[in-house]
């Protein structure tokens, strides 16, 4: 364990679009230990839809005074640095980073990334991967839908499945389970192509 780090990212939405994060959270692991946290709410220069006011509770008058993502990125980027980035169900919150970041016409990172729902779903036997569920079978509590409190519980999810798969580093964590990482700009995390035997 002492080789696993990597950082675990939450977004909350003001709608459906996937270029409206209005919180983002975060959760770095270093040597196999919480090593630090960052959260910030944003300002989607976007409209809030209720429905989505319901599920996270932040409202437009939340976020008047906060930065909007062109604004926070420089330190978002420095949060993660070069670590692999994980998200539990990566393909929403991969595509929010992604399509936020090219609205604002700012460079993606190269950064590896993963799925800890996926990761939960090889390993585990639960009949579903919600975040909350998968946290209740580690007996973890937290807040749900509060973009700090899903990434904490999401890192310490990864952390218990590496212990399970008794892996040292998030590459043989992602190998345990056949699959081979993303990239932030570029490819999907995608279960790997078995090659032909001649």
């Amino acid at each position: 364990m002492k080789d696993l780090n990597y950082v675990v990212l939450d977004f909350e939405t003001a709608n459906g679009s996937r270029t409206s994060p209005c919180s983002i959270g975060m959760v770095k692991y270093l040597n196999g230990n919480k090593h630090s946290e960052y959260y910030q709410l944003i300002n989607p220069e976007e409209d809030f839809y209720a429905s989505n006011i319901r599920v996270h509770g932040i409202h437009p008058e939340d976020v008047w005074d906060s930065p909007n993502w062109l604004e926070v990125y420089p330190s978002i980027i420095n949060f993660i640095d070069d670590l692999p980035v994980a998200a539990h169900f990566a393909t929403f919150d991969i595509n929010v980073f992604r399509a936020t970041t090219e609205k604002y016409d700012l460079p993606l990172p190269a950064n590896l990334y993963f799925c800890s729902c996926v990761l939960s779903q090889k390993i585990l036997p639960l009949r579903s991967h919600k975040l909350n569920l998968v946290a209740d079978y580690f007996g973890m509590h937290f807040e749900h839908h509060h973009a700090l409190e899903d990434s904490e519980v999401a890192a310490d999810i990864v952390r218990e499945l590496a212990n399970i798969q008794q892996v040292n580093t998030i590459a043989e964590l992602v190998d345990s389970i056949g699959y081979q990482f993303g990239q932030i700009n570029g490819t999907n995390f995608v279960t790997k192509k078995k090659t032909r035997s001649r």
